[in-house]
């Protein structure tokens, strides 16, 4: 079973979706004949420059990977692209991110495999998919101008690459 937003906050008690998730999981499953092998979350996920927003978002996606982990099913982050929004909510495009900014979604790139590594047992690992390859163009029909990408349009290499493969090695 594979969903987007399973990390996200949509209502007071938060991840109230992979609640569901799981609860339907469990009663397709209880016919005895259906097998659901695993968990793919799609992870669209923004970088806030807003601490308390970070931080809260930060707690929903260890609790959304600590309550996959407990279903014993094999977890997959299958769709795991990032954009970064300011202090006042607004999503910065890739033309207008400041060095500081592209530093900041590495480290959250890192931190996000980390929590994955940290929270799913390895015999439950079952991978993690990068969802752009490079920034979305102006025209994209998924986040527009946004830096979304692990390289930019032009195929160079961005900090967020350096913040995956730590995350990934363990650094």
């Amino acid at each position: 079973v594979n969903d987007y937003n399973l990390e996200y906050d949509w209502d007071a008690s938060g991840n109230k979706k992979l609640e569901s998730l799981i609860s339907w999981i469990n009663k397709w499953e209880s016919d005895g004949k259906t097998k659901i092998d695993g968990i793919g979350s799609q992870m669209h996920v923004s970088c806030y420059a807003d601490a308390d927003e970070a931080a809260k978002r930060k707690e929903l996606i260890v609790k959304s990977f600590k309550m996959m982990a407990e279903t014993g099913k094999l977890i997959r982050i299958s769709e795991l692209d990032m954009g970064y929004v300011d202090a006042n909510g607004n999503a910065v495009k890739t033309a207008d991110m400041t060095e500081e900014q592209h530093h900041q979604m590495a480290e959250y790139y890192k931190w996000i495999i980390q929590q994955y590594k940290a929270n799913i047992p390895a015999a439950q690992q079952w991978g993690i998919t990068l969802w752009c390859a490079t920034d979305a163009p102006a025209t994209s029909g998924w986040r527009p101008g946004e830096p979304v990408g692990v390289w930019d349009q032009n195929y160079y290499r961005k900090h967020v690459y350096a913040g995956i493969a730590d995350g990934l090695s363990g650094e």
